[in-house]
Protein backbone atom coordinates (compact mmCIF):
# COMPACT_ATOMS: atom_id res chain seq x y z
CA UNK A 1 0.00 0.00 0.00
CA UNK A 2 1.36 3.39 -1.00
CA UNK A 3 2.03 5.93 1.73
CA UNK A 4 0.34 9.32 1.68
CA UNK A 5 2.44 12.06 0.15
CA UNK A 6 0.30 14.87 1.55
CA UNK A 7 -0.40 15.38 5.29
CA UNK A 8 -4.12 15.03 6.00
CA UNK A 9 -5.66 18.10 7.76
CA UNK A 10 -6.85 15.94 10.64
CA UNK A 11 -7.45 18.63 13.29
CA UNK A 12 -9.37 20.98 11.01
CA UNK A 13 -11.41 18.11 9.55
CA UNK A 14 -12.39 16.81 13.00
CA UNK A 15 -13.31 20.28 14.24
CA UNK A 16 -15.66 20.90 11.31
CA UNK A 17 -17.10 17.40 11.76
CA UNK A 18 -17.72 18.06 15.47
CA UNK A 19 -19.45 21.40 14.87
CA UNK A 20 -21.54 19.94 12.06
CA UNK A 21 -22.62 17.02 14.26
CA UNK A 22 -23.65 19.41 17.03
CA UNK A 23 -25.75 21.47 14.60
CA UNK A 24 -27.54 18.45 13.18
CA UNK A 25 -28.00 16.35 16.32
CA UNK A 26 -28.94 19.09 18.81
CA UNK A 27 -31.32 20.92 16.43
CA UNK A 28 -29.65 24.29 17.03
CA UNK A 29 -29.28 24.99 13.31
CA UNK A 30 -32.28 27.32 13.02
CA UNK A 31 -31.61 29.22 16.26
CA UNK A 32 -27.93 29.62 15.38
CA UNK A 33 -28.81 30.80 11.88
CA UNK A 34 -31.18 33.48 13.19
CA UNK A 35 -28.67 34.63 15.80
CA UNK A 36 -25.76 34.89 13.37
CA UNK A 37 -27.91 36.45 10.66
CA UNK A 38 -29.11 39.16 13.04
CA UNK A 39 -25.60 39.81 14.38
CA UNK A 40 -24.28 40.30 10.86
CA UNK A 41 -26.63 43.25 10.31
CA UNK A 42 -24.22 45.51 12.19
CA UNK A 43 -22.26 45.61 8.92
CA UNK A 44 -23.61 47.06 5.65
CA UNK A 45 -25.27 44.68 3.21
CA UNK A 46 -22.72 45.68 0.56
CA UNK A 47 -19.95 43.98 2.53
CA UNK A 48 -21.74 40.65 2.57
CA UNK A 49 -22.63 40.96 -1.11
CA UNK A 50 -18.97 41.61 -1.90
CA UNK A 51 -17.86 38.56 0.13
CA UNK A 52 -20.44 36.38 -1.61
CA UNK A 53 -18.91 37.37 -4.94
CA UNK A 54 -15.43 36.67 -3.59
CA UNK A 55 -16.48 33.08 -2.81
CA UNK A 56 -18.49 32.68 -6.03
CA UNK A 57 -17.80 29.20 -7.54
CA UNK A 58 -16.55 30.86 -10.74
CA UNK A 59 -14.91 34.03 -9.44
CA UNK A 60 -12.88 32.38 -6.66
CA UNK A 61 -11.32 29.76 -8.99
CA UNK A 62 -10.55 32.42 -11.60
CA UNK A 63 -8.73 34.45 -8.95
CA UNK A 64 -6.65 31.41 -7.95
CA UNK A 65 -5.94 30.69 -11.61
CA UNK A 66 -4.69 34.25 -12.12
CA UNK A 67 -2.38 33.94 -9.12
CA UNK A 68 -0.94 30.51 -10.07
CA UNK A 69 -1.27 30.53 -13.86
CA UNK A 70 2.45 29.88 -14.43
CA UNK A 71 2.60 26.77 -12.25
CA UNK A 72 1.26 23.99 -14.46
CA UNK A 73 1.63 21.26 -11.83
CA UNK A 74 -0.45 23.34 -9.43
CA UNK A 75 -3.02 24.01 -12.17
CA UNK A 76 -3.49 20.27 -12.72
CA UNK A 77 -4.26 19.85 -9.02
CA UNK A 78 -6.44 22.96 -9.27
CA UNK A 79 -8.60 21.49 -12.03
CA UNK A 80 -8.81 18.16 -10.20
CA UNK A 81 -10.04 20.10 -7.17
CA UNK A 82 -12.75 21.88 -9.17
CA UNK A 83 -13.98 18.63 -10.74
CA UNK A 84 -14.24 16.93 -7.35
CA UNK A 85 -15.90 20.01 -5.84
CA UNK A 86 -18.49 20.19 -8.62
CA UNK A 87 -19.38 16.50 -8.34
CA UNK A 88 -19.53 16.62 -4.54
CA UNK A 89 -21.64 19.77 -4.38
CA UNK A 90 -24.19 18.50 -6.91
CA UNK A 91 -24.38 15.07 -5.23
CA UNK A 92 -24.82 16.49 -1.73
CA UNK A 93 -27.40 19.11 -2.67
CA UNK A 94 -29.63 16.79 -4.65
CA UNK A 95 -28.90 13.75 -2.52
CA UNK A 96 -30.13 15.36 0.71
CA UNK A 97 -32.54 17.88 -0.84
CA UNK A 98 -32.64 20.09 2.27
CA UNK A 99 -34.54 23.36 1.86
CA UNK A 100 -33.07 26.82 2.33
CA UNK A 101 -34.00 29.21 5.16
CA UNK A 102 -36.18 31.25 2.79
CA UNK A 103 -38.36 28.19 2.17
CA UNK A 104 -38.90 27.35 5.84
CA UNK A 105 -38.85 30.70 7.66
CA UNK A 106 -41.05 33.77 7.39
CA UNK A 107 -39.26 36.58 5.53
CA UNK A 108 -39.56 39.00 8.46
CA UNK A 109 -37.65 36.60 10.74
CA UNK A 110 -34.27 37.17 9.09
CA UNK A 111 -32.34 39.51 6.82
CA UNK A 112 -32.05 38.36 3.21
CA UNK A 113 -29.74 40.00 0.70
CA UNK A 114 -29.92 39.21 -2.99
CA UNK A 115 -32.26 36.82 -4.81
CA UNK A 116 -34.42 34.16 -3.19
CA UNK A 117 -32.71 30.90 -4.14
CA UNK A 118 -34.76 27.73 -4.73
CA UNK A 119 -32.03 25.13 -5.21
CA UNK A 120 -31.31 22.63 -2.39
CA UNK A 121 -29.33 23.99 0.54
CA UNK A 122 -27.06 21.25 1.93
CA UNK A 123 -24.17 22.01 1.34
CA UNK A 124 -23.14 25.60 0.55
CA UNK A 125 -21.58 25.57 -2.92
CA UNK A 126 -19.75 28.84 -2.27
CA UNK A 127 -18.20 27.46 0.91
CA UNK A 128 -17.36 24.08 -0.57
CA UNK A 129 -15.59 25.68 -3.53
CA UNK A 130 -13.75 28.19 -1.35
CA UNK A 131 -12.53 25.61 1.16
CA UNK A 132 -11.56 23.22 -1.63
CA UNK A 133 -9.20 25.92 -2.88
CA UNK A 134 -8.02 26.60 0.67
CA UNK A 135 -7.40 22.88 1.18
CA UNK A 136 -5.47 22.77 -2.07
CA UNK A 137 -3.25 25.73 -1.18
CA UNK A 138 -2.67 24.44 2.35
CA UNK A 139 -1.79 20.94 1.14
CA UNK A 140 0.41 22.31 -1.63
CA UNK A 141 2.60 24.49 0.56
CA UNK A 142 2.51 22.37 3.75
CA UNK A 143 3.22 25.53 5.75
CA UNK A 144 1.43 26.10 9.05
CA UNK A 145 1.34 29.90 8.76
CA UNK A 146 -0.04 29.82 5.21
CA UNK A 147 -2.60 27.17 6.18
CA UNK A 148 -3.80 29.16 9.17
CA UNK A 149 -3.98 32.38 7.16
CA UNK A 150 -6.02 31.02 4.25
CA UNK A 151 -8.26 29.06 6.63
CA UNK A 152 -9.01 32.19 8.67
CA UNK A 153 -9.79 34.25 5.56
CA UNK A 154 -12.04 31.51 4.16
CA UNK A 155 -13.93 31.21 7.45
CA UNK A 156 -14.66 34.95 7.51
CA UNK A 157 -15.76 34.94 3.87
CA UNK A 158 -17.99 31.88 4.35
CA UNK A 159 -19.91 33.64 7.12
CA UNK A 160 -21.47 35.72 4.32
CA UNK A 161 -23.63 32.76 3.23
CA UNK A 162 -25.45 32.98 6.56
CA UNK A 163 -25.47 36.78 6.58
CA UNK A 164 -27.27 37.03 3.23
CA UNK A 165 -29.81 34.44 4.38
CA UNK A 166 -28.85 31.81 1.79
CA UNK A 167 -27.63 28.97 4.02
CA UNK A 168 -27.96 27.32 7.41
CA UNK A 169 -24.81 27.02 9.55
CA UNK A 170 -24.80 23.26 8.86
CA UNK A 171 -24.63 23.97 5.11
CA UNK A 172 -21.54 26.10 5.63
CA UNK A 173 -19.90 23.58 7.97
CA UNK A 174 -20.48 20.69 5.56
CA UNK A 175 -19.09 22.78 2.71
CA UNK A 176 -15.99 23.60 4.74
CA UNK A 177 -15.50 20.00 5.83
CA UNK A 178 -15.90 18.57 2.34
CA UNK A 179 -13.81 21.37 0.84
CA UNK A 180 -10.81 20.60 3.05
CA UNK A 181 -11.11 16.91 2.18
CA UNK A 182 -11.36 17.63 -1.55
CA UNK A 183 -8.38 19.99 -1.59
CA UNK A 184 -6.24 17.42 0.20
CA UNK A 185 -7.46 14.57 -2.02
CA UNK A 186 -6.77 16.49 -5.24
CA UNK A 187 -3.23 17.26 -4.08
CA UNK A 188 -2.64 13.64 -3.10
CA UNK A 189 -3.88 12.40 -6.50
CA UNK A 190 -1.74 14.99 -8.27
CA UNK A 191 1.43 13.81 -6.53
CA UNK A 192 0.86 10.28 -7.85
CA UNK A 193 0.54 11.39 -11.49
CA UNK A 194 3.33 12.01 -13.97
CA UNK A 195 5.11 15.20 -12.96
CA UNK A 196 5.59 16.25 -16.59
CA UNK A 197 2.66 18.23 -17.97
CA UNK A 198 2.25 17.87 -21.73
CA UNK A 199 1.63 20.99 -23.77
CA UNK A 200 -1.72 19.59 -24.92
CA UNK A 201 -2.97 19.23 -21.35
CA UNK A 202 -1.64 22.67 -20.43
CA UNK A 203 -3.38 24.25 -23.43
CA UNK A 204 -6.66 22.55 -22.51
CA UNK A 205 -6.46 24.01 -19.01
CA UNK A 206 -5.72 27.50 -20.26
CA UNK A 207 -8.59 27.37 -22.76
CA UNK A 208 -10.97 26.26 -20.01
CA UNK A 209 -9.85 29.21 -17.90
CA UNK A 210 -10.26 31.53 -20.90
CA UNK A 211 -13.85 30.44 -21.59
CA UNK A 212 -14.71 30.54 -17.87
CA UNK A 213 -13.35 34.09 -17.68
CA UNK A 214 -15.41 35.17 -20.70
CA UNK A 215 -18.53 33.55 -19.25
CA UNK A 216 -17.98 35.29 -15.91
CA UNK A 217 -17.34 38.61 -17.64
CA UNK A 218 -20.65 38.61 -19.52
CA UNK A 219 -22.69 37.22 -16.62
CA UNK A 220 -24.24 39.53 -14.04
CA UNK A 221 -23.67 38.51 -10.43
CA UNK A 222 -26.50 38.11 -7.92
CA UNK A 223 -24.88 40.68 -5.63
CA UNK A 224 -24.29 44.01 -7.44
CA UNK A 225 -21.94 45.37 -4.77
CA UNK A 226 -19.33 42.86 -5.93
CA UNK A 227 -19.85 43.18 -9.67
CA UNK A 228 -16.65 45.18 -10.06
CA UNK A 229 -14.71 42.36 -8.39
CA UNK A 230 -16.20 39.76 -10.71
CA UNK A 231 -15.36 41.92 -13.74
CA UNK A 232 -11.80 42.63 -12.60
CA UNK A 233 -11.01 38.99 -11.78
CA UNK A 234 -12.55 37.81 -15.06
CA UNK A 235 -10.47 40.24 -17.11
CA UNK A 236 -7.33 39.26 -15.22
CA UNK A 237 -7.95 35.55 -15.82
CA UNK A 238 -8.69 36.16 -19.51
CA UNK A 239 -5.48 38.15 -19.91
CA UNK A 240 -3.31 35.49 -18.24
CA UNK A 241 -5.02 32.66 -20.12
CA UNK A 242 -4.46 34.39 -23.47
CA UNK A 243 -0.84 35.15 -22.56
CA UNK A 244 -0.19 31.53 -21.59
CA UNK A 245 -1.91 30.14 -24.69
CA UNK A 246 0.11 32.47 -26.94
CA UNK A 247 3.37 31.46 -25.29
CA UNK A 248 2.62 27.74 -25.64
CA UNK A 249 1.58 28.05 -29.28
CA UNK A 250 4.77 30.02 -30.12
CA UNK A 251 6.82 27.36 -28.35
CA UNK A 252 5.18 24.62 -30.42
CA UNK A 253 6.03 26.45 -33.63
CA UNK A 254 9.64 26.63 -32.50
Amino acid sequence: MKRLNTPFPTVVFLLFLLFLSICLISNVDEALFLKLNHLSQVFPDNIWGFLMNLSNPIVAPLLIFALFHRNQLFLRAFFLTLILALISNYTLKHGFGFERPSALLESEMFNMIGPMLTSPSFSSGHTLTLFSLVGLISSWYKNRSISFGVLLVATIISFASISVGAHWPSDVLLGALMGCLIGWLATEINTRLDQNITEGIALTGYFIALFAGIFSLITKTSYPSGQWLSTAVSMLAIAYALKSITELLHRQKG
